[in-house]
């Protein structure tokens, strides 16, 4: 029972590591704190986006969270519908997020990105594992 529950522990730790996309923040050694350096994400999109110009983004298969950097002062990101730079007050909870640092998008497969000035957003994509 033991060799098997070995196997498995072995085998299931192997999986983990084969999976290239898997968010992770690695232990600093020597003390056993979080270093808070994280892995090198597998998959990353860069979009050049015209202002004030939606973009829909697809989520790439088997990715549930999101890294966002970008090369304008401000951006705006809204889940599964077209974002939007704000005109005027958005009071019914309708809003797209400004500048975003980081989401978990779950089971969404788009979300929409715009900005009001010409800008560069990369997109870091990972899974997040439970």
């Amino acid at each position: 029972m033991k060799r098997i529950a070995a196997l498995l522990l072995g085998l299931l730790l192997a999986s983990a590591a084969l999976a290239q996309t898997t968010f992770r923040v690695y232990p600093e050694v020597q003390r056993g704190f979080p270093s808070y350096v994280r892995g090198a994400p597998s998959y990353i999109d860069a979009r050049v986006l015209a202002a004030s110009v939606n973009e829909t983004i697809t989520v790439p298969s088997g990715a549930n969270m999101v890294l966002f950097s970008s090369t304008c002062a401000e951006f705006y990101v809204k889940i599964g519908a077209t974002a939007a730079v704000p005109a005027a007050d958005v009071t019914d909870g309708s809003g797209s997020a400004l500048n975003p640092s980081s989401w978990y998008v779950g089971s969404s497969t788009q979300i929409g990105i715009i900005s009001p000035t010409t800008c560069t957003v990369t997109l870091e994509w990972s899974t997040l594992s439970p």
